[in-house]
């Protein structure tokens, strides 16, 4: 009978013993379980959140993108209004020009005009610590072409030698100035300076290092400008000559003259011109 007892204790000590272990055995799977789902779960969460930041680097690349577009859109609209603007300037400053008659002038009345003009460019000359000449065209030994000067709105006739001629121009150089920084230091009428020659030009006059501003009065109303550095300035520079059968031909200027935009020079100017229509 002790024996049996001691057998049934046995068995119901196994019986425990399987039943633990069973017991231990899912507790292991079900926190195996448990461990995986974190795992899983946490996979999920970095992959959602690669997937937030990649669409939000995608959302602000493409918002930069947009942005540097509308930048370029912005920049291309106000380098389109700046030149419309100028362009419109430009064109309200030759609209304001008055309109003079073309026609031709006497020796003794382009030079009563150029000396009128003259007379106010040595005031003006003073003003701004400048010497002024009258003497602002000249060349040396030269076929029987026309000579002639390029503008924005066209050849200026410079000398009539009728090859073609005082007609084949629409405008025509009455006159003109030249303004510089005198070496002898009196501004206004440089009275001991001269042109040496057509060659030397303006060389022994101006100082070294600075410009040449030539004025050419034309009888459509306009100062014309040519701006050159002295070392590189003669009194042909900014003129070219007609070939002797009265057609362009490779004596070109080699540069041309501007609109100048000394706009008291260019009321002064009509206003002299007015009074010979």
């Amino acid at each position: 009978m002790k024996r049996l007892g001691s057998v049934m204790v046995v068995l119901m000590l196994a019986a425990c013993s399987g039943d633990s272990e069973e017991t231990e055995n899912q507790e292991a799977v079900s926190l195996e379980e448990d461990n995986q789902e974190v795992v899983d779960n946490e996979a999920d969460e970095h992959e959602v959140e690669d997937n937030e930041t990649d669409t939000a680097e995608e959302e602000t690349s493409t918002e930069s993108e947009a942005t540097e577009e509308t930048d370029e859109n912005d920049d291309t609209e106000i380098a389109e209004t700046e030149d419309d603007m100028e362009t419109e300037e430009s064109n309200r400053e030759v609209a304001e020009t008055p309109e003079f008659t073309a026609r031709e002038f006497s020796e003794e009345e382009k030079q009563a005009m150029n000396d009128e003009f003259y007379n106010w460019a040595v005031e003006r000359a003073e003003i701004g610590n400048l010497a002024v000449t009258d003497y602002y065209f000249g060349h040396g030994a030269a076929g029987h072409g026309d000579w002639y000067a390029s503008t924005p709105h066209g050849d200026v006739q410079a000398q009539d030698l009728d090859n073609p001629g005082f007609d084949a121009f629409d405008i025509h150089a009455v006159g003109g100035v030249v303004f510089y920084n005198p070496l002898s230091g009196e501004y206004g009428a440089d009275e001991n300076t001269e042109v040496e020659s057509t060659a030397s030009g303006y060389q022994t006059m101006a100082v070294d290092d600075t410009n040449i501003h030539k004025y050419m009065l034309a009888d459509n109303g306009v100062v014309y400008e040519h701006i050159s550095a002295k070392e590189e300035t003669s009194l042909s520079s900014g003129f070219g000559e007609y070939n002797d059968d009265g057609t362009r031909g490779e004596y070109t200027p080699t540069s041309g003259f501007e609109v100048s935009g000394d706009q008291e020079a260019q009321n002064e100017w009509q206003r002299i011109l007015s009074e010979y229509q």
